[in-house]
């Protein structure tokens, strides 16, 4: 997909590879963590808009015996500006003796940056928090119904809406007597995430499935207790979207209320898609909130994971921008077993931002937010 601006990616188990570079620093043989500072993550690829990146050792300004790099290719980086002249994903990483820097992801685009809402609480890092709720169904599922039937009053109850994020990613096998219109192949969440049908994986850490136990009340002291570990901890994301015509151009900014590692992925829904459900009530043969594309692929080691794109660093009280970039035609001719899909339906697409933060070997969510198109969404505090 040419279109949706992914270039120059580089393997975090590249940098592990390259051998050390550098000339003289004096801090061979020292310890210490050395870390790039980029004044902004997104520019315009004109030639004329740049980054400013600041390189730290332990915290301390460094300006000499420094060496930039995208992958194994060393770059031009003069009093650390950065510039662009193609679109897409710049992973830069620095060389200060003999140590590396974790890289930064600096996209370019070619379209207009979408200005931000105000940030309502600047001083604050108290967000409201939801949970991530990817559901895994499929309308040739024969116990996706009973599944469907016991969460339904869980779904139905406003007040818990605003306690979690659904994503409900089809992909049951293919069954012709049940053609599934919103059919999403996904065969990375059964291998990695362990995730069955009917089951519903949580914030990436747990997964609830089809028990006898299972209910709408069992499953809402589950969310809002796995909501109530994350306050303190969560971040916030503000998000301007626009859809115009067949393509999607979304920026989110997301504000730390701890210092972390974090990536960013997204998802592009839609609601309102026909099917008839296998051992289903009338009810259940419309599906909302279901998944069309997901923007969240990386590669962690020899891993392909979706924890979403790398924001390097974050400290407390500080952001980081990115943007997305989706053009519809090229999602809908790329996508698998598309024979099966009727065209979008512009007016019922809505996507969903989350973000993940590393913890030991692996990321989990720590928060999520509902986007409509057209409509800006400030970060969101308790």
């Amino acid at each position: 997909m040419s279109r949706i601006y992914k270039f120059a990616s580089l393997l975090a188990a590249a940098v592990m590879l390259i051998s050390c570079g550098g000339t003289g620093s004096g801090n061979e043989g020292t310890s210490g963590k050395l870390e790039i500072v980029p004044d902004k993550t997104l520019l315009q690829s004109d030639g004329e808009d740049y980054v400013t990146l600041t390189v730290k050792f332990d915290g301390q300004v460094v300006t000499e015996d420094l060496a930039f790099y995208i992958g194994t290719s060393i770059i031009d980086v003069v009093d650390g500006k950065f510039f662009a002249t193609e679109p897409g994903d710049y992973d830069v990483w620095a060389s200060y003796g003999v140590h590396n820097s974790d890289p930064v992801t600096l996209r370019a685009i070619a379209v207009p940056i979408p200005e931000m809402p105000a940030d309502p609480k600047p001083e604050s890092t108290d967000f409201k928090v939801r949970a991530m709720c990817m559901q895994f169904t499929g309308t040739g599922c024969s116990y996706c119904s009973e599944f469907m039937e016991r969460l339904k009053p869980a779904f139905d109850d406003e007040a818990f809406a605003e306690e979690y994020v659904r994503a409900a990613i089809h992909n049951y096998q293919y069954t012709p007597s049940f053609p599934d219109d919103a059919y999403l192949q996904w065969s990375w969440a059964q291998q990695a995430l362990g995730a069955i049908n009917p089951s519903i994986v949580i914030d990436y850490k747990q997964l609830y499935a089809l028990y006898a136990e299972t209910s709408a009340d069992n499953f809402k002291s589950l969310i809002l207790e796995q909501n109530d570990s994350k306050k303190g901890a969560a971040c916030g994301i503000a998000v301007n979207a626009k859809l115009v015509g067949k393509q999607v151009i979304a920026r989110v900014n997301v504000k730390a209320s701890t210092s972390g590692i974090y990536r960013l992925g997204a998802m592009l829904l839609e609601d309102g898609i026909v099917s008839k459900q296998i051992n289903g009530q009338e009810w259940m043969n419309t599906h909302n909130d279901c998944v069309r594309y997901i923007d969240a692929a990386a590669k962690i080691g020899n891993r392909e994971v979706y924890y979403g794109h790398a924001l390097g660093n974050i400290e407390k009280g500080k952001t980081a921008d990115y943007i997305f970039i989706w053009n519809l035609d090229d999602i809908y001719d790329a996508a698998p077993e598309s024979i099966y899909w009727d065209k979008f339906k512009l007016e019922n697409l809505n996507m969903v931002v989350f973000v993940t933060k590393s913890d030991g070997d692996a990321y989990s969510i720590v928060n999520a937010v509902d986007v409509t198109f057209n409509t800006p969404l400030p970060y969101q505090y308790n």
